[in-house]
């Protein structure tokens, strides 16, 4: 593969990561799939330091999280900690809580909140990111709410843009991977189609979007590692082998 590190959110197989013990074997069959890197998302509890043991022994980094606001913004250090147990230096928001949507206060108070954890998480070597999906391109005045984000956040706050979520709120992915240029750690590789005109998720290369084009943006953007996600799939193993298969194919 290219120089951009290629791998798999485990939000996808989440059904298959509810106890400790499931977590070896899902990392072997991610890695024996061809997987570069994980992020970890939305799986079971498990000590910080067998998780860096497993990734280690997998030779399968941990390059982002999807962490729990609730700990983010009660339970920094300990988080931080956790996070440089398993050898990762990025945390991941992956959804904006629903009390900062309802109003403009709201989302300036998420900024804020992002800008804070981003100077607190600095002694630590470690950065906070943001997870999008579609309601970050309804207007907030004259701008989408991600734009707001992306120009009111300092520069360290990073991003995860989605390229399914961003097509499904309007907008070209291969824009906001260049308007994020430097700000990028870890893109999320999803394909999109519709039928009967609703969006649907899509294994990479079954939709419609151009992952050729996306990666050599990605690129041109200092991205260090793109995660292929499938949020919704009937075999989430056979969806993941045949977009890494693909990506191997073009990139």
């Amino acid at each position: 593969m290219g120089k951009i590190k290629v791998g798999v959110q485990l939000f996808s197989l989440r059904d298959y990561l509810k106890k400790p013990e499931d977590v070896p074997g899902v990392f072997q069959k991610v890695k024996s799939m061809g997987a570069e890197v994980v992020q970890i998302s939305h799986m079971c509890d498990i000590d910080s330091v067998e998780l860096g043991k497993i990734s280690k022994d997998n030779e399968l980094p941990i390059c982002i999280t999807h962490s729990s606001v609730e700990r983010i913004k009660n339970d920094l250090p300990r988080l931080a900690e956790e996070h440089l147990n398993f050898n990762c230096k990025n945390m991941g928001i992956g959804m904006m809580p629903g009390e900062y949507r309802g109003s403009n206060d709201g989302i300036k108070k998420f900024i804020e909140l992002l800008n804070i954890v981003s100077e607190n998480l600095k002694p630590y070597g470690m950065t906070i990111a943001y997870h999008n999906h579609n309601f970050e391109f309804k207007k907030l005045g004259e701008k989408t709410i991600y734009d707001v984000m992306i120009e009111e956040t300092q520069k360290e706050v990073q991003f995860i843009p989605d390229t399914f979520w961003i097509k499904v709120g309007g907008y070209d992915p291969n824009d906001y991977i260049k308007k994020l240029s430097g700000r990028i750690n870890t893109l999320h590789l999803k394909d999109y189609s519709k039928i009967f005109g609703v969006p649907v998720f899509r294994a990479i290369g079954l939709g419609t979007l151009d992952f050729k084009d996306i990666m050599g943006e990605a690129e041109a953007a200092n991205v260090e590692n793109a995660v292929i996600e499938l949020d919704l799939s009937p075999n989430p193993y056979k969806s993941i082998r045949k977009s890494l298969t693909y990506m191997k194919s073009i990139y």
